[in-house]
């Protein structure tokens, strides 16, 4: 999880900031994390750096921005299977 906040990052960004995959970041956007503004000139959405820092409190408190407690899974540490070789 990266806490270094810039001016403005994009939602894949916000993602990986947060260590979540893009698609999960956009699952809970707008519930558990803050919708991004939008860039009235291109339409992209992004996030400041006051919405970053509650993305980055949402992560390290467990508790949305809704007020609801939410519960992130760690990444699992999975070891390497070896796959036998057959001569």
């Amino acid at each position: 999880m990266n806490n270094e906040t810039k001016a403005v990052v994009s939602v894949a960004e916000m993602a990986r900031m947060v260590g979540l995959s893009r698609q999960r970041f956009y699952q809970v956007m707008g519930t558990t994390f803050p919708s991004p503004l939008y860039d009235t000139r291109t339409r992209r959405p992004f996030y400041p750096e006051d919405l970053q820092k509650v993305c980055l409190n949402v992560r390290r408190s467990n508790c949305g921005a809704d007020g609801r407690p939410v519960m992130f899974y760690a990444k699992g540490h999975r070891p390497a299977v070896k796959k036998p070789r057959w001569i």
